[in-house]
């Protein structure tokens, strides 16, 4: 079996081994939590995700990119990359610290604000991003199998009411440090600070901060309209469009395990000048998006009501009619998906980056124009939109930029 299959099915294997604990771990704490002690628990952890964000910048993937590109060189790159990235762990999880001591919130607020910032640090040691430029996809595999399953035996052993909400964070740490250690010794990793490899950070960061800013733009167009429906229509439409959201979240991150089954490949061969193998890959990523498309996002489009009245009860009817136009929208985005990742295994991140500016422009001028009169259904037709001029902007770059370069090499005749 060819190496970008095998990357397919590791991947698809990772996320849904991956989807499956996080999904058990969230009922079990939600029904032995109860409502107050899991508000207290998402309050917290939603302030620590945003903050984790500073973490990576970006990093991840353009490690999976250089090691893919050259694999020699993997542990310089693990050693650097996460020395460096523990540096900004520590400042952030010595804020958090700082936040749980000043803070006029609740007792059980201030421990999981202090508690919380010790996962800061594990998450900075992370090294499965290296594992998938090596293109070693089982790795991502066991990672998140061996790490879900410890969290939910521990969770099912330690968490039995809203008594036990601190050991929550405890929990998720504990159970993340084995496959970390393992990974790092694999990865030879040594702790770097020194003025050459901050010299070396500061090139890396000149491309991953652009990868970076990507995901920030996609990240305004994809939460914005949320805000806004709660400052001009009702809560309860809210709720409605959530579910709607969630739904097109999940899509969301079957794409973003897609595109870094594919990364590797694609930068691999381009940096090797294997054009050939460059388009395969490319095109391979197309017809599995096309698949997805036929036996996946149609019949979601076609059962919406059937499927929101099957998960979350026939109460959540409305968010029907925003959840079919959004999954148009996700069509859109896998389309776009093979050429944007080939664009980024290119060295081409900062069309990409424009393109992400301009979509998420797009976005809030559409949000405020639709939303305070139509809802959430203008929010469905913001986001179509966004990714409409998206998936045409990047058809034009690629076209511009990977085709024109490819006809340019010796030898090698135009698509």
């Amino acid at each position: 079996m060819e190496k970008l299959s095998k990357n397919y099915l590791w991947m698809a294997a990772a996320n849904i081994v991956g989807s499956f604990f996080s999904a058990v771990v969230g009922i079990c704490l939600a029904r032995t939590l109860m409502p107050e002690a899991l508000g207290y628990l998402s309050y917290v952890f939603t302030i620590v995700f945003f903050l984790a964000n500073f973490i990576d910048l970006g990093l991840s993937t353009y490690g999976i990119r250089e090691v893919a590109g050259n694999k020699a060189r993997f542990s310089d790159y693990v050693s650097e990359i996460a020395s460096f990235r523990l540096i900004i762990a520590a400042a952030l999880a010595a804020l958090l610290v700082i936040m749980s001591i000043l803070t006029p919130d609740v007792w059980s607020i201030k421990m999981l604000l202090f508690e919380s910032a010790f996962l800061l640090l594990l998450w900075a040691c992370a090294t499965e991003w290296a594992f998938q430029g090596l293109e070693e996809m089982r790795m991502v595999f066991i990672s998140l199998a061996v790490t879900g399953a410890l969290q939910l035996t521990l969770t099912m052993i330690f968490i039995k009411g809203p008594g036990d909400l601190l050991k929550v964070p405890l929990i998720y740490f504990v159970g993340a440090i084995p496959i970390t250690i393992i990974f790092l010794r694999r990865m030879h990793f040594k702790f770097k600070i020194s003025l050459d490899s901050f010299k070396k950070m500061s090139f890396y960061l000149t491309s991953s901060m652009v990868i970076w800013s990507i995901s920030v733009f996609a990240q305004v167009y994809n939460n914005l309209d949320v805000f806004l429906l709660g400052l001009f229509r009702s809560i309860e439409e809210v709720g409605y469009f959530t579910v709607a959201r969630r739904i097109v979240g999940g899509f969301s991150m079957l794409m973003m395990f897609l595109a870094n089954a594919t990364l590797p490949r694609l930068a691999c061969t381009f940096a090797g000048k294997d054009h050939v193998e460059f388009r395969r890959a490319t095109h391979k990523f197309v017809r599995l998006s096309v698949l997805l498309i036929i036996f996946i996002l149609f019949p979601v489009i076609v059962f919406s009501r059937q499927i929101i009245a099957l998960t979350v009860g026939s109460y959540y009817m409305p968010a029907s009619a925003p959840l079919s136009i959004m999954i148009a929208g996700v069509a859109l985005v896998l389309f776009n998906l093979p050429y944007s990742t080939a664009l980024i295994a290119a060295c081409f991140e900062k069309e990409v980056l424009k393109q992400a500016a301009a979509s998420a422009a797009l976005s809030i001028f559409l949000n405020f124009a639709l939303i305070p009169k139509y809802g959430m259904i203008g929010a469905s037709i913001s986001f179509l939109s966004a990714e409409a001029l998206a998936l045409g902007w990047i058809l034009w770059i690629y076209d511009k930029k990977i085709r024109a370069h490819i006809h340019n090499q010796k030898g090698v005749k135009k698509w």
